[in-house]
């Protein structure tokens, strides 16, 4: 075999085929080795267990011999040793079998393993040089259009005893149906016939699937032969692409083989336990028996079909290595076809169909259904055209925002929103306006819409409430940003509204998100709605006695020199109250409510405790006055050494 590839290449595809026969044979050889050496190890577990058993009965025989005293019972022991040491000796035997057995496989599988390492170095070496020549294809066509016509023949004699048997069929009816029931024999042979119909039919269906195996494989042999001869990538692609879809077409069918072969084993294995179950007639255990050989012959037409396809199926498998650039001999420099495969592959995603739509138009009174597939690349490419065109409306609503702002002197927060809804209401038309480009109908969504209804009405209800509250705060205008507001304890300035919540900033810096709905849901005061300027409140107390006029007239004319408090109305100072300690003064002024008013009333107090001061008018702290009364004598107690004054009282 070696020999036959001394010389330069390229070599024949058909030696090389042999050659893989070859490999194939060894492979198996040595998977049976292996398995007989798997069996003998366990044939040897079990002998050297039997030796075991052996040599301690024999222990034990001669033990009980020695202890025997009469000559019946000595013959008898003797007997049982005699019987331990065949055991023993038989055992013996085994192992010693078994262990030729155990030399001959190793020296067989070693052999058989450096053959299967020449084999794979040589065809590691004559692969990639293999070449078919028209002759050699030419040869094989000759043999596969002698094997059709081989089935041909077949196919001509089986329908012509068909025919026969068919024939027959109707006369025995016939005299089974005017006998009625008085014709037993006749009743068998119309069953068994009816057998053999089945049977040549099922036969002419396997004849007929192996006329289309071999078709395959001639059609198989002609692509080689292209891929072998030809050096352009893309040709070798197309061969590729034409041997895969002929291996996926055999893999297909092979599991409807597998189970018709698995059917006849079982209706064989049937046929076979009431064969040997047995009847008292003799022409029904002959009709039984013909029974059991017809439908042996279905199985064998099984077996020949899978035989065939299996044998085929390598042989393309075989190629399909020799062309693929992941196979066992594909030249690692061939990027080329390397590139085309990628492509291909790249092709096959991107036309992968997920799933198709029907959808239905009325034309001229009647409705007519279109299906649209969807694919992947149908879906990439409206997702990208989608981000596209999502991303220059963004650029012309940012554009338009601006206009609004600059031009037409529209507030900027309303801007935004206007933005905002913009760029929903144009992402909704750039998504129909892609889906109708890609041909992908909206019908492909119809099936989500029961649960999305669902899921939008349980779960974004409360969205769509603040968003609703929103385009009524927007248009309603009672809350706008830079509004000093006080809503659930908590007061700040509003510094955004969007359309699902509204950001609020405390005087404390803190920012709280309030959703719209909260602010139509509650009460909120506004303290910046309509006007800016608020009223403000300074409490004094000055000391009893103290002139209340002038007083009066220091505190305002401290509000007056103020910047920050407004001349109108200007401020004014009122006598509020006689105190526990002093006497209260209350000064009232107005003020912005931009303005620090905590930084206003600081201002105020201390020129008001200044003035007040160079006036000579105090202002007092709380104190009070203990009056003794003196109109009697007080009583005095002198209490013992050691003794508390409260108890001694």
């Amino acid at each position: 075999m070696i020999a036959d590839f001394a010389g330069p290449p390229p070599y024949s595809a058909l030696r090389v085929d042999a050659v893989r026969d070859e490999h194939e044979a060894v492979k198996q050889r040595l998977q049976r080795l292996m398995a007989t050496e798997r069996a003998l190890e366990t044939l040897k577990a079990g002998q050297v267990e039997e030796q075991r058993r052996a040599s301690e009965a024999i222990r034990l025989a001669e033990d009980k011999l020695t202890r025997t005293k009469g000559q019946e019972e000595v013959e008898k022991g003797r007997q049982t040793l005699e019987m331990a040491t065949l055991r023993r000796q038989l055992a013996e035997a085994n192992l010693a079998n078994i262990g030729l057995g155990q030399e001959r496989s190793a020296l067989e599988m070693q052999g058989l393993k450096t053959f299967r390492t020449e084999i794979e170095h040589l065809l590691a070496r004559v692969l990639p040089e293999q070449r078919l020549s028209k002759d050699e294809l030419e040869q094989q066509q000759a043999m596969l259009r002698k094997e059709l016509s081989r089935l041909n023949s077949e196919i001509d004699t089986l329908v012509a005893a068909n025919t026969r048997r068919a024939a027959e069929r109707e006369r025995l009816r016939k005299v089974v149906a005017r006998a009625d029931g008085a014709a037993p024999q006749e009743a068998r042979q119309l069953q068994l016939l009816d057998a053999k119909l089945e049977t040549e039919r099922i036969q002419l269906m396997t004849l007929t699937w192996l006329q289309i195996l071999v078709q395959g494989s001639s059609d198989a042999w002609a692509q080689r032969y292209v891929g072998l001869q030809s050096e352009d990538a893309a040709t070798r692609q197309a061969v590729i692409t034409g041997l895969s879809q002929a291996w996926s077409e055999l893999a297909s069918r092979k599991q409807v083989f597998e189970e018709l072969q698995q059917a006849a084993r079982v209706e064989v294995r049937d046929q076979e336990l009431r064969v040997d179950a047995g009847t008292s007639d003799a022409a029904s255990a002959a009709q039984q028996a013909e029974l059991l050989a017809t439908m042996k012959e279905r199985l064998l037409a099984y077996q020949r079909v899978e035989r065939i396809s299996s044998r085929l199926q390598q042989q393309i498998q075989r190629w399909l290595d020799d062309f693929g650039f992941q196979g066992k001999s594909a030249s690692s420099e061939d990027w080329k076809l390397v590139a085309l495969q990628l492509a291909q592959t790249m092709k096959g995603i991107w036309n992968f169909e997920m799933f198709a739509v029907e959808d239905s138009t009325l034309i001229d009174g009647k409705t007519v259904t279109v299906s649209y597939g969807v694919t992947i690349g149908k879906s990439i490419g409206a997702l990208l055209l989608f981000l596209v065109g999502y991303w220059l409306f963004a650029l012309l609503a940012r554009r338009l925002q601006r206009l609004m702002v600059t031009r037409f002197k529209v507030n900027e927060q309303v801007a935004i929103v206007v933005r905002r809804w913009a760029m929903i209401a144009l992402g909704l038309v750039l998504l129909v306006f892609i889906l109708n480009l890609a041909r992908i109908p909206l019908t492909a969504f119809a099936f989500m819409g029961g649960a999305l209804a669902i899921g939008i009405g349980f779960g974004t209800q409360t969205i769509i409430k603040n968003v609703i509250s929103g385009i009524i705060i927007l248009f309603e205008r009672k809350i706008r940003v830079g509004d000093i507001i006080a809503l659930g304890g908590m007061t700040g300035r509003v510094v955004a509204v969007d359309l699902r919540a509204s950001t609020v900033r405390g005087f404390d810096g803190v920012e709280a998100v309030v959703p719209n709905s909260s602010f139509l849901e509650n009460q909120v005061v506004n303290w910046t709605y309509s006007d800016t300027r608020r009223r403000r409140e300074i409490r004094i107390g000055i000391a009893y006695g103290s002139p209340v006029r002038e007083a009066a007239e220091i505190i305002a004319g401290c509000a007056e020199d103020h910047g920050q408090v407004l001349k109108k109305p200007p401020p004014e100072v009122y006598f509020e109250d006689f105190a526990d300690s002093a006497l209260l003064m209350v000064l009232v002024y107005w003020g912005e409510l931009a303005n620090d008013s905590r930084r206003i009333d600081s201002d105020l107090r201390f020129a008001i405790e200044k003035r007040l001061g160079a006036a000579g008018i105090a202002i007092p702290f709380p104190q009070r006055d203990i009056r003794f009364d003196a109109s009697q004598p007080l009583a005095v107690r002198i209490a013992p050494a050691g003794k508390e004054v409260g108890s001694a009282a």
